[in-house]
């Protein structure tokens, strides 16, 4: 009976590692997914930013067009 306890042990200790394995890999896939939503809210912005700028420049040519 304590051979059987020692490998239940043994088995649980190597669960919890596994569980703490996966724990840190969701971490870290959280953290890059979170890094990724950050680049691409700062593309976003560029994107508005030269969006806003383009339609400056259309209607200085359009300005220019009409003297």
């Amino acid at each position: 009976n304590a051979k059987s306890s020692q490998t239940a042990a043994k088995t649980s200790e190597t669960n919890a590692k596994a569980s703490e394995t996966a724990a840190k890999s969701s971490q870290d896939a959280a953290a890059q997914s979170e890094s990724a939503a950050a680049s691409s809210a700062s593309a976003a912005a560029a994107s508005a930013t030269a969006s806003a700028n383009s339609q400056k420049a259309a209607k200085t040519s359009e300005t220019n067009a009409k003297v």
